[in-house]
This record gives structure tokens, C-alpha cells and sequence, in this order.
């Protein structure tokens, strides 16, 4: 019996063992711990929240601000080999390119040295000759926050220096730095380690700035999972750092790994913590989550026949793919679609709104995209009813018509009067005389 109860007591505690391991391997898919005060880990392309820590709740941006500035410089600059000369710049408070009166770059090279080293000289000269004036640009600025549903943000300059009215949210940053992340251009920029600038006349020494990023070129080392790894994180291409005593350490980053994107904005932290909660909440999003196409345009094609067309039938795809992100050990089961067609008329040109695709989770709608043709469809009878030669000839033909047969009818309609006029004078001289027979009678 006491063997048998030492057994028993053995295999519970084993049991026991094994349940407290297991336990222990799913903590690592907990939501992380971070200290940062502020933080959201959005997804690149569908725009969902995967981590969110006071991510609406208001905040200093300091000069992660840049981001949005650089934005909308590449977006209201068609030609950025436009050189802009530097000419009675205000003294700017931070870091700064120290430009001279007399000096002339490209819009680029300004970019550059703007969103590597973080310039708040650069911030003015761009906002000046976007706009005219600073204060002409910071109404751009809010704007276009606005327009793309950063309802929570206020800017009153262009380089994020102290000031109780510039201010936003984690989430409001999240947004402006997936957008300015859709720009080629820009990505191009924040991920670049450094930028020199020759010698000019004005200013004679060669400029150099290291990127404030050290997500991109750091030595240091920060203690991460227990281990001391490197600070540089080679997934990590921009985006853009922040520093001010108000605000703390600021940064908002961008990973690819996986053929996903994740943006991380991380507010309100210490020293090099900045960079261990970065990681932490992009590690956590690439573990624990994946994306999946569930319409995809390239794949997605539909027809339906269409009688008395050339073509017979016409085809439609989705304006454009569409991906959800799940946590890893789920499936895209749950998705159907079904599609809605507008009724045909003739004729279609491709691009043309066909139909809406609805794209449910079980019985939730989660998002509806436009079908539109791939190619035309014509009426066998398009030489007549899309040939706007014969059209016209027809409404013509029809207008002459219809006022031939007017003519006609008014007319016919005149000498019935007439008619009736003369019967009714014949039959009342006929009664007179009737009359004057029977009076002579």
C-alpha cells in the first residue's frame, strides 16, 4: 500500500512538473511588459492595433513630429532636385544643420539631413518654402492629420521643439507614420544610416551625421531576455527618434519580417529602454501574429454573360487585395465573400465600378471593395448606340420626325375646324331657307 502511494504521489508530482513547464511556454505569448508610458503596435497594411498602452491618451511627440513634416514636403514637392538657397533664416533652438545665408541644397539633400540628424533649422526652411511660412504649413500639417483620422493631434511647428499646444497620441502617431511609410521616397531616407554634405563657401567643413536611429547602426548593447544583444536590429528600417525633457524618449519604428510589416511607437521612456521596448513590442507582434490575404486582386477573378455584346461576357476583379492579421494557430476559415453586381449597362470601360465584393467574418460584414471591369464590353449595336455621329443623326431624324408628325396633327386638327365651321354654316343657310318656304306656305 505504501509503495503504492509513494507511485501515486511520484506521478502527481511529475504531472505537476509538466504542467507548471507548459505553463510557462505559453507565457511567452503574454502580452509584454514595457515602460514606456505610452506605446501601439500597429500593422502596416490593415491598420489593426495588435498592443495598445495609453495609445490614445495625449502626449509630446518632440521630433518624431518630423516624420509627418517630411511627409508632406515629398507630397507638395513634384520635383525634389529643386534647389531651395537659404536666405534669412531665425536662429532654431536643438540640433541643426547650422545652414548659412547664401548656401542652396536640393529639397532631397534637406530631407536627408532633416530626417537623419534630426534638424530643426531644416524644418523651418522646408515649412517656408512648402507653404510661404511656418504658420501656413503647421495649418497643412493639421490638416492632413485630420483628414486621415488623427483626430487627437494638434501641431503648432514643424520640428517638434517644446510647446503646450503640439501635441498627439501614440496612435494618432501610429497612423501618420504608416502613411508617410506608403512613400517611397521616405522609406528610402529613414533607413539610411548617415549623410555628408560637402564644404560650401559659406559653411567650409564637411558635414556628417550618423542616423539618431540606433536601431540602424548601434554598437551598444541593451539586456534583452536576459542576454545582452546588440542594439542594431537588422528587421528595423526607420523611422524616426525623439528626445525632449516634456516628451522623453521617443521613437517610432518600422520591422519587416515574415512578408509583414509592423510600425511601433514607443513614447515617454529612459535612455536605451527606448530601444528594448521597441523590440519587445515588434518580437511580440512577429511571434504571435501573421498575415493572410483573404481577396486577393491578382488571384480574384469573375465573368458573367452578357447578351448581345461583342465580347459576350465581362470580367471584374477586386479594386484591391485584402489582408487580415490572426494570431499564429488560427485560421482564414471563418472569411467567405459574396458578390454584389450592378445592373449592365451598356457600355463598360475598364476600371469601371461593376459590383461591391463583401467580405464577412461568419456573419459580420468586415469590409466591402468595389469590382470594377478588367476590359470594355460593347453592344453588338454599338455602331449605333455608342457612334455619337449616328446618335445625333438619329435625335434628328427623331426631332424631325416628331415635329413632322406635330405639324401633321395640328394641321389635320385646323381643317376639322374648318370642316365643322362650313357644315355648320351649309346647315343653317339650308335652315333659313326651309324657314322661308314655310312662312310663304
Amino acid at each position: 500500500m505504501k509503495r503504492i502511494l509513494s507511485t501515486l504521489i511520484a506521478f502527481l508530482m511529475t504531472l505537476s512538473t509538466l504542467l507548471g513547464s507548459s505553463s510557462t511556454s505559453f507565457a511567452d505569448n503574454d502580452i509584454p511588459s514595457i515602460s514606456a508610458q505610452y506605446a501601439v503596435l500597429m500593422d502596416y497594411e490593415t491598420g489593426e492595433i495588435l498592443y495598445d498602452k495609453n495609445g490614445s491618451q495625449k502626449l509630446y511627440p518632440a521630433s518624431t513630429t518630423k516624420a509627418w513634416t517630411a511627409y508632406l514636403v515629398l507630397k507638395n514637392v513634384p520635383d525634389l532636385n529643386k534647389k531651395v538657397e537659404i536666405k534669412n533664416i531665425p536662429p532654431v533652438e536643438g540640433s541643426s544643420m547650422y545652414l548659412k545665408d547664401g548656401e542652396s541644397f536640393t529639397v532631397k539633400e534637406l530631407l536627408e539631413g532633416f530626417l537623419v540628424h534630426s534638424c530643426n533649422d531644416i524644418a523651418v526652411v522646408l515649412a517656408q518654402y512648402v507653404s510661404g511660412s511656418v504658420e501656413k504649413f503647421v495649418d497643412l500639417m493639421n490638416k492632413e492629420a485630420q483628414a486621415i483620422g488623427a483626430k487627437n493631434t494638434h501641431f503648432n511647428n514643424p520640428h517638434g521643439l517644446p510647446d503646450e499646444n503640439h501635441y498627439s497620441t501614440a496612435y494618432d502617431m501610429a497612423l501618420m507614420a504608416r502613411v508617410a511609410m506608403n512613400n517611397n521616397i521616405f522609406r528610402e531616407i529613414v533607413k539610411m544610416k548617415s549623410v555628408s554634405f560637402k564644404a560650401t563657401q559659406a559653411y567650409p567643413y564637411e558635414r556628417y551625421f550618423v542616423n539618431t536611429n540606433k536601431f540602424l547602426n548601434s554598437n551598444e548593447k541593451i539586456n534583452y531576455k536576459g542576454k545582452q544583444i546588440d542594439i542594431k536590429y537588422d528587421i528595423v528600417d526607420g523611422i524616426k527618434t525623439g528626445y525632449t525633457d516634456d516628451a522623453g524618449r521617443c521613437l517610432l519604428s518600422s520591422g519587416v519580417k515574415d512578408n509583414m510589416r509592423l510600425i511601433a511607437t514607443v513614447f515617454k521612456t529612459k535612455g536605451n529602454d527606448l530601444y528594448l521596448d521597441s523590440r519587445t513590442l515588434l518580437d511580440y507582434g512577429f511571434d504571435n501574429f501573421y498575415s493572410t490575404t483573404i481577396v486577393n486582386k491578382d488571384n480574384y477573378i469573375g465573368t458573367k454573360k452578357v447578351m448581345f455584346t461583342k465580347q459576350n461576357e465581362f470580367v471584374y476583379e477586386p479594386k484591391y487585395s485584402y489582408k487580415v492579421v490572426l494570431p499564429k494557430g488560427t485560421k482564414e476559415n471563418d472569411y467567405t465573400t459574396k458578390v454584389n453586381l450592378n445592373k449592365v449597362k451598356l457600355p463598360i470601360k475598364k476600371g469601371d465600378k461593376v459590383g461591391t465584393l463583401e467580405v464577412f467574418k461568419g456573419k459580420e460584414l468586415k469590409n466591402t471593395i468595389e469590382l470594377v471591369a478588367t476590359s470594355n464590353l460593347n453592344s453588338i449595336f454599338s455602331f449605333i448606340t455608342e457612334n455619337q455621329v449616328v446618335i445625333n443623326g438619329i435625335k434628328i431624324v427623331a426631332i424631325a420626325l416628331v415635329s413632322l408628325i406635330t405639324v401633321t396633327i395640328v394641321l389635320v386638327i385646323i381643317r376639322k375646324k374648318k370642316r365643322r365651321k362650313s357644315n355648320k354654316n351649309i346647315y343653317s343657310k339650308k335652315r333659313n331657307i326651309y324657314k322661308k318656304k314655310r312662312k310663304r306656305r
